[in-house]
């Protein structure tokens, strides 16, 4: 299953919504509603967030993927094939080879527990850095599923959520 960068999806010219309408989930919901169901290859409730191969997402500068330089609120994305699905934390993850910038893991990954104290998911944040090694404002929080010990077999879609926010770099 091949996919590709675009610059807007079919489901987002199709998608409607009123003015003021904001996507604004918790955790929780951005995790049992969409991310469980994508890896699960169920329906979502809604199309409300860009699908981007992981190749394609570390080959373009933040900016370019949301919709809007100076964001105030989140945008939300499901990212197919990103290393994180397996619980791989590069501390610095090159954005087109350099040449644009980088992500860089801040700390560790945090458990989600749920109420009983299970761990039902997993998060880690990043910072985009500049290809001058220059903090910027833009921020990304990557949320996986826990990995199967038979993770071979599972037959499950390498799917994470990235919550990103940004806005004019320092």
């Amino acid at each position: 299953m091949a996919i590709v960068w675009r610059e807007s999806s079919v489901a987002e010219e199709e998608l409607r919504l009123p003015a003021g309408w904001r996507f604004d989930p918790t955790d929780e919901e951005l995790i049992r509603f969409y991310l469980s169901k994508k890896v699960g290859v169920e329906s979502l409730p809604a199309k409300v967030m860009k699908e981007i191969d992981a190749h394609h997402f570390y080959q373009h500068h933040p900016n370019n993927l949301v919709h809007g330089s100076e964001r105030l609120q989140d945008e939300y994305l499901l990212i197919h094939g990103d290393e994180y699905f397996h619980g791989k934390i590069d501390k610095i993850k090159l954005v087109s080879e350099g040449t644009v910038g980088s992500w860089r893991s801040m700390g560790t990954e945090e458990e989600i527990v749920d109420k009983n104290g299970n761990v039902y998911a997993f998060k880690i944040h990043s910072t985009f850095y500049s290809q001058k090694c220059k903090r910027t404002n833009w921020r990304m929080e990557l949320y996986r599923l826990p990995v199967p010990n038979n993770h071979e077999d599972s037959g499950r879609e390498e799917w994470v959520v990235a919550r990103i926010r940004g806005a004019q770099e320092f």
